[in-house]
């Protein structure tokens, strides 16, 4: 059974944001159903012993030189304990309701600690973690982000072709994995993709991968189960440069024109 409509993510979050968050309407189950479909092609494999990163703000101390005169406090990164994630203190993730503890790896130590979005001057710790055993997962970055409207050259709407609908829809489930939001509206956001990646793991998914948009050209991974990686080294890291570009997305508004000669 395929997608009904290009429109059909943009349909299902709204749905789960602002109507039926638990009990859902046939629609929202029929689009539930067509994602555990298609994501049977989009399914690869992480292999056993492969290694990924993981980044924690801040770090910890420990006395260096104890007894002697030259004995002191330093930074080192966390370790164990505070590298993996507990049910009891997970908050809300892109993947997880708060109380459910997944785990949230990247492909380099700078994709772990950019999704951090950390200050100028910031402590990171980092791991790298290793992969327990082969993984099935997921794969939602090869799906683009299109515009679900498209215009001709007298910009007349020129809709989708029902066999375009797949591509669109998780090209719209890849950018909603990977957008990074106001740390405000984060659990009210993270909804749509939370109840997407649940129902992959009732299919026996085993975790889904999804772009940085905060670290070029970087991946993501979310594994769903804590105990299928861990951490074997522990670094402290320093953010020593933070860059932002803007673009303009709207014209320009003037407040009054202004008087000539002023």
């Amino acid at each position: 059974m395929p997608f009904q409509s290009a429109e059909a993510y943009r349909r299902f979050a709204e749905s789960v944001k602002h109507d039926r968050r638990y009990i859902y309407d046939g629609e929202v189950t029929a689009f539930l159903d067509v994602v555990e479909e298609t994501a049977v092609s989009r399914t690869k494999t992480i292999p056993h012993g492969i290694h990924l990163w993981r980044a924690q703000l801040g770090s910890t101390t420990r006395i260096q030189d104890e007894g002697k005169p030259e004995k002191m406090e330093v930074d080192v990164p966390f370790t164990d304990a505070r590298m993996k994630p507990l049910p009891a203190i997970a908050g809300d993730g892109r993947a997880n309701p708060r109380g459910v503890a997944y785990l949230y790896l990247a492909d380099s130590a700078t994709t772990a600690g950019s999704e951090l979005r950390p200050w100028l001057g910031a402590s990171l710790s980092v791991s790298q973690f290793h992969i327990n055993r082969e993984l099935k997962i997921v794969d939602c970055t090869s799906d683009k982000k299109r515009w679900n409207l498209r215009f001709d050259a007298e910009m007349k709407i020129v809709p989708w072709k029902p066999e375009d609908y797949e591509s669109v829809v998780w090209g719209d489930i890849g950018e909603a994995m990977s957008r990074p939001y106001n740390p405000q509206e984060t659990s009210l956001n993270y909804v749509p993709t939370q109840i997407i990646a649940e129902r992959l793991r009732h299919a026996g998914a085993e975790g889904i991968a999804y772009n940085s948009l905060l670290s070029k050209g970087g991946h993501n991974f979310v594994l769903f189960d804590v105990k299928d990686a861990d951490p074997v080294n522990f670094t402290l890291y320093e953010v020593e440069k933070v860059s932002y570009t803007i673009t303009q997305c709207d014209n320009t508004y003037f407040n009054r024109a202004t008087p000539e000669g002023e």
